[in-house]
């Protein structure tokens, strides 16, 4: 149990459904309903009852309600001493590289204009790798893809903001779009790959992937260039003319420009981004406001890919 899910608790409560403490609280419905799924699961207990007239309190999570309004109060309290003694603050954030893109940086920009006595450093690292530092204190919180493993019960709680979907990514002079639309086979082209190991091994959308970049003519035994830089996959494909497998968020805006172009019929569903911290952990009010930045560029990216 952690402040932030007695927050979003209270929230439910007092507004009676989670669609509208979902807009109070400036997250998406689906990122809320997991984050009280996962408090009912560490109290082992069931706090609303859900029916087709909506939502309503059990007789525990009433009992609780007093006790946490006191106990997230006091926090507040405490959290708005901190704040006010400690001018210069740092909030040290672990993301993955497929989130570097034009949207992350025009929300860190932001926000650095808005909070001038905050500074924001961020580490860059893959899921497995900003999993490790968490545990050893060494970031803040982590803007990362999350996987099947159990992460509840190693202590650490993820609140999805966005899903990702990934394309085979190339030049839009590259001789596989003539290929496929002339109908004809693949030939031997040059692809570069993530040489980095993921959060769970083999991934879960493995198979599925390989199936997929045979299909466009990927096999071991072709010409591959592996590195850990997903800035370097995307300079390879642009500059390089090489074939890749990146997520359309990394290169939406060189594909918008032109720049790049996705192979027709080869995007794939994976795994969930979002918001990764251990449970419990001590989070400043500047932190939080962050996060909310980070949820607010993600709603209109999405609200942008609906109408599109």
């Amino acid at each position: 149990m952690n402040i932030t899910k007695l927050e979003r608790l209270i929230a439910v409560f007092e507004a009676g459904s989670f669609r509208k403490a979902s807009q109070g609280l400036g997250m998406s419905q689906p990122a809320l309903t997991w984050s009280i799924k996962q408090l009912e699961d560490s109290l082992n207990t069931r706090l609303f009852e859900r029916g087709p007239r909506g939502i309503r309190p059990t007789a525990m999570c009433e009992r609780l309600m007093v006790r946490a309004k006191l106990i997230v109060s006091e926090h507040h309290r405490l959290v708005a001493e901190i704040d006010s003694g400690n001018k210069s603050q740092v909030i040290t954030v672990g993301v993955h590289p497929i989130i570097l893109n034009g949207d992350f940086a025009r929300c860190a920009a932001r926000f650095s204009q808005q909070e001038k006595d905050v500074t924001l450093k961020i580490k860059e690292g893959y899921s497995s790798q900003l999993l490790d530092s968490l545990q050893r204190g060494e970031i803040d919180f982590a803007y990362c893809a999350f996987t099947d493993r159990p992460l509840a019960k190693e202590g650490f709680d993820f609140e999805p903001v966005a899903t990702q979907e990934y394309s085979v990514i190339a030049h839009p002079a590259h001789p596989i779009f003539a290929e496929l639309a002339a109908g004809q086979p693949v030939g031997d082209h040059v692809w570069a790959r993530v040489d980095i190991p993921n959060l769970v091994a083999p991934d879960r959308n493995a198979n599925e992937i390989t199936q997929l970049l045979e299909t466009f003519g990927y096999r071991d035994t072709t010409r591959t260039v592996f590195s850990s830089s997903m800035g370097l996959l995307k300079l390879l494909v642009q500059e390089g003319g090489l074939l890749a497998m990146i997520a359309d968020e990394f290169v939406a805006e060189e594909v918008a420009a032109g720049h790049l172009a996705r192979v027709p019929g080869s995007r794939i569903a994976a795994s969930s981004i979002g918001l990764l911290t251990l449970t419990g952990s001590y989070e400043t009010a500047a932190t939080r406001r962050f996060k909310s930045v980070l949820r607010q560029s993600h709603r209109r990216t999405n609200q942008r890919t609906r109408r599109a």
